[in-house]
């Protein structure tokens, strides 16, 4: 999918929820009252100045308004004699439509204008018609006002575009539902969070509005109607279950939500996937306490986020775990924010002269319990964080002051590799970086290699492509790491300016005893050098491996057999080992 920008508009929001503003018999008998008119004398004696009503309105600008043919067309109609009862209708008609023609746009002068077409025709209190008018603009600014106040409610507490209920309402429905339950009744939170699939890690303002317009409309579809939907969030909706059967209905239900998001959805200009992540949890009428039931749902759907799991319910071990989670998040910031990450050096083999050719650099940290984190769980918790560009900063710029000593100071000819982030093909900025990095360590393209993890590949869009091509003219190598755990088609693999593919070690450690292993590895051996591209395998850690290997014309190639990752001091002596003689 092209990621372009549009110049497009929200799609129509649904229709508000209509706000009614009525008035019972006894409160417009009291405000009768209250403007000293005589109920009886008043309502045997009301009618409508057909002339008044067309010179007040007649030359306004807004004389064409329907909404102000309406409610004239409403006075014209006025009955000629009525009851208290019948009043209050009529009263209440004339509401509706003047609030409703404020609304679309219609100035309260002309409504104003409009009601002093009804007049008091008693021959003994001509007053009356001046105390009516009096009540009458009173209430249209009562009115408008009750309804700004409905309408401020509204927005506070409904989302603007889908029309469902906000978090601002969920503790209240909580409270409600706990509240009316019947004893030993389970009442359940289910909360979703719908996350762009990666290819699409740019999007507007604009899409998020319209795809939420779709989710709630699917979601509405698959969901039983005792269900109370809110959308509490940026792609966040909550579902409120009042009378749950059995805690295995929630399965059923997220079961049914993954396969309703299964397909791509199409919007009014786009498409896109998500991944709706969900956690739910349950509580008996009995425990009465609305705001566990709502930090429970929360922790279990982060604790489905962090781990990636589609559907989690709460149990009192998400507790710790997400406690351990958060304690590591933070341990984690703090090693960043010390520079207290490092990186080791796993040497690259060449197989032609036995010597070493590069390192892959490799992101090394333990904890304060000297236990090691594994990288992936690092750079996740910095890209979760905000903080991935500043670590792509940080390891572009460390690489090249590596390289820069191996170069110049030792006099290595080595190259160092570095893994990029998929969101770093995305960032139109990252070539100058890059160059800005290699100009002030006095290196050049060529001794960076920019690795691509296929199985974290982004889509190959306009963006993509044209951050990796202009990567490629200004002399980066592009290696396309893990090669065969992914899903990258052999047209992109034709078409990338990819220089080197790395066959992924889980193929190449059994090649002596798996058949299949050993075809597959032979097979994308043979596809990269038709293509012209160089081969390194993985994983060698053995010397039976390694003859497997130089039996397949791969000429490069990293393993425990020939050394582990080490620190940089022991890189440089490992090295300066295994260089010609």
């Amino acid at each position: 999918m092209a990621d372009k920008t549009r110049s497009e508009e929200p799609s129509e929001p649904e229709q508000p929820l209509e706000i009614e503003i009525v008035y019972t018999e006894q409160e417009i008998a009291h405000k009768l009252s209250h403007y000293g008119l005589n109920q009886k004398s008043l309502l045997a004696n009301l009618e409508v100045n057909v002339d008044a009503l067309q010179k007040y309105t007649l030359l306004e600008k807004e004389a064409n308004n329907l909404f102000l043919i309406d409610l004239k067309n409403a006075l014209h109609n006025w009955p000629k004699s009525l009851d208290l009862s019948q009043f209050t209708q009529q009263i209440n008609q004339l509401i509706f439509l003047w609030l409703n023609a404020i609304q679309n746009g219609l100035s309260i002068q002309n409504i104003l204008n409009c009601l002093s077409g009804l007049e008091s025709n008693s021959l003994f209190s001509k007053e009356n018609t001046k105390k009516l008018h009096l009540l009458l603009f009173d209430m249209v600014a009562e009115t408008t006002q009750q309804y700004q106040q409905h309408q401020l409610d509204y927005s506070l507490n409904f989302d603007q575009y889908t029309q469902l209920p906000n978090a601002n309402l969920i503790l209240s429905a909580l409270e409600k539902t706990i509240k009316e339950a019947s004893p030993n009744q389970f009442i359940a939170l289910f909360s979703i969070q719908f996350q762009i699939a990666r290819n699409r890690p740019v999007f507007s303002h604009i899409l998020t509005i319209n795809l939420s317009q779709k989710i709630a409309s699917i979601l509405k579809q698959n969901i039983a109607t005792d269900i109370i939907l809110f959308h509490s969030g940026n792609l966040q909706f909550d579902l409120l279950i009042p009378d749950l059967n059995n805690t295995s209905h929630l399965d059923l239900l997220a079961a049914k939500i993954n396969r309703a998001f299964e397909e791509i959805l199409l919007l009014k200009h786009d498409s896109v996937l998500v991944t709706p992540f969900a956690g739910a949890a349950v509580i008996q009428q009995s425990a009465k306490d609305s705001l566990d039931l709502y930090e429970n749902a929360k922790s279990a759907l982060e604790n489905a986020i962090t781990k990636h799991q589609q559907f989690v319910k709460y149990s009192e071990s998400i507790e710790e775990e997400l406690q351990l989670h958060n304690d590591l998040e933070s341990k984690v910031l703090e090693a960043f924010s010390t520079d207290s990450l490092t990186l080791f050096f796993q040497p690259i083999i060449d197989l032609n002269q036995s010597t070493c050719a590069g390192a892959e650099l490799l992101l090394r940290w333990c904890d304060d319990t000297g236990d090691n984190v594994y990288p992936s769980v690092t750079i996740e918790i910095l890209n979760k964080v905000g903080k991935g560009k500043l670590f792509t900063r940080w390891l572009i710029n460390s690489a090249c002051r590596y390289a820069s000593e191996l170069i110049h100071e030792h006099h290595l000819p080595i190259y160092l590799t570095i893994n990029l982030r998929a969101e770093d093909l995305y960032d139109i900025e990252l070539q100058h970086l890059l160059l800005q990095t290699l100009a002030l360590w006095k290196i050049s393209p060529q001794d960076i290699v920019l690795e691509i993890t296929e199985n974290g590949f982004l889509e190959y869009n306009e963006t993509s492509l044209s951050v990796i091509q202009s990567l490629s003219d200004n002399g980066f190598r592009l290696a396309l790491d893990d090669f065969g755990i992914g899903f990258s088609s052999l047209s992109r693999l034709r078409t990338m300016p990819i220089d080197l593919i790395k066959i992924d070690q889980s193929f190449v450690r059994d090649i002596k005893h798996s058949a299949d292993d050993f075809e597959i590895v032979k097979s994308i051996a043979m596809l990269a050098n038709s293509l012209g591209k160089e081969v390194l395998a993985e994983g060698i850690e053995d010397k039976d491996c390694l003859d497997l290997i130089k039996q397949m014309k791969i000429h490069k190639c990293q393993g425990y057999y020939f050394a582990k990752p080490m620190p940089f001091e022991q890189f440089v002596t490992w090295a300066k080992q295994h260089q010609p003689t």
